[in-house]
């Protein structure tokens, strides 16, 4: 039906009502001020959560696997490996690496390797001097990418605050959306 109004989500507070954005704003707010005040309990907790859905994941894709074997014995074969493997990083994660510098680490590796290949294809491939340099520009922002990488991998103290600081400022920007709304 076209002509039906959006569904408003809210939760009555007593008389006034609160929608989403103000209550996500103050989750955010509070969550971002705990991984602020407590960087390696808040990273731990990441660490811990991220473990043991990955060892969930990882039993169901196993389960998974076992039930259609008969039917499919490659794909069976396919799920009960990454069933291990998820498992096996469930369990790296709850007792020996940080998930959330981890995953950080490893998101500024990709995004390294592809401005270092684009800044490198950019100085085989390009036409005149400017996309050059501009390229060679792109080069060196990879490698500063590689070791930020590093950085974000051996301290998870500062990427926990880091997440903190930004959890504070998408709180703001939530919670000053829903205010912006109501008015």
């Amino acid at each position: 039906y076209r002509g039906a109004a959006p569904i408003q989500w809210s939760v009555i507070n007593g008389d006034k009502i609160m929608d989403y954005k103000k209550i996500l704003g103050i989750l955010f707010i509070i969550m971002g001020i705990l991984f602020a005040v407590y960087p390696m309990y808040s990273a731990e907790a990441v660490s811990w959560i991220a473990g043991i859905c990955l060892i969930a994941f990882g039993f169901a894709c196993i389960i998974d696997g076992f039930s259609v074997w008969s039917m499919m014995a490659h794909v069976s074969l396919l799920n009960i490996l990454i069933g291990m493997c998820a498992m096996l990083f469930g369990l790296l994660f709850i007792y020996k690496i940080d998930a959330l510098s981890f995953l950080v680490g490893f998101h500024f590796y990709l995004i390294a390797f592809v401005l270092i290949f684009a800044g490198i294809s950019g100085i085989v491939f390009g036409s005149d001097t400017i996309s050059r340099l501009a390229s060679v520009l792109i080069v060196i922002l990879g490698i500063v990418v590689v070791y930020l990488a590093f950085a974000a991998i051996a301290s998870p103290l500062y990427v926990a605050i880091i997440v903190g600081i930004c959890l504070i400022m998408e709180g703001i920007l939530f919670l000053a959306a829903g205010i912006a709304e109501t008015n």
